[in-house]
């Protein structure tokens, strides 16, 4: 059964900070060609999202929250080759949704998606802000949701 959880990196364990990083890379990087520094400073403020299947990291996100500009931020989505097109993806936003709706409430919700992405996003209430963008060599678009 798949389930999703939502720690603050203060609490990961090494084990379990090393298998999101893993995933991360082997889609960011070696999946789809971006080489850049995946591990970033974010990552020691963000809560880490972590998907998981019968105990196996199959699933990857972080929420970073900004006070001064009361804005979250998502990133970082990601679904292991092989486990994709089940639905865990559109599962993990739901939580990801719900647990914002919960502990920032007043917030405006940020992300960067991947052009193919946009209705994957827009399923979720997601407008699209501004002009799409190369990143990493990948067409993204910035979307926001109030």
């Amino acid at each position: 059964m798949f389930r999703s959880t939502i720690i603050p990196y203060t609490e990961l364990s090494k084990e379990l900070f090393f298998e999101l990083i893993k995933l991360r890379i082997e889609i960011f990087v070696v999946e789809q060609k971006c080489y850049y520094q995946e591990l970033d400073e974010e990552d020691q403020i963000a809560l880490h999202v972590v998907g998981q299947k019968n105990g196996i990291v199959i699933a990857a996100g972080r929420i970073i929250p900004d006070v001064s500009k009361m804005q979250v931020s998502i990133g970082r989505i990601a679904v292991k080759n092989g486990f994709r097109n089940n639905g865990y993806a559109r599962k993990m936003m739901d939580e990801i949704l719900d647990y914002i709706g919960h502990n920032f409430k007043t917030y405006s919700i940020k992300l960067s998606a991947q052009v193919y992405l946009i209705n994957f996003y827009k399923s979720f209430g997601f407008k699209e802000i501004g002009k799409v963008y190369l990143e990493d060599g990948i067409e993204h678009i910035n979307m926001v949701k109030k």
